[in-house]
């Protein structure tokens, strides 16, 4: 199963996101739940370096099914707000896919104070 763990603050304001496992929906190289959380969480990243020019930290295993993303903190609000709007639409992508794979993908979120 895979698992996406949204991590943010006490004002729900997201720093970071993680994804982890697989889903053996199907073997792999054929496997539609894994491509699609795939396509979705590098999406984001895509999206938060083409749009926003921010270098984002990332994690990853070797042989996947880990990533994990910490975003910047050191911008400016505006920059922020647009940086919360793309990972706001990654996990309503993220939803998705669980109303309809819920077997396969879980949506968490764990509240943790920024360092």
């Amino acid at each position: 199963m895979i698992q996406v763990t949204i991590f943010h603050d006490e004002n729900r304001h997201v720093h970071a996101f993680e994804m982890s496992g697989h889903a053996e929906y199907d073997e792999s190289g054929k496997d539609l739940v894994c491509a699609g959380a795939s396509a979705i969480g590098f999406g984001a990243v895509n999206a938060i370096y083409a749009l926003l020019q921010l270098k984002p930290e990332i994690e990853q295993a070797g042989e996947g099914g880990y990533l994990k993303v910490t975003l910047p903190t050191d911008i400016d609000e505006k920059m922020d707000e647009k940086l919360q709007l793309i990972v706001q639409v990654m996990t309503a992508q993220f939803y998705t896919m669980v109303e309809s794979y819920g077997q396969y993908i879980k949506i968490s979120y764990n509240q943790q104070e920024v360092e």
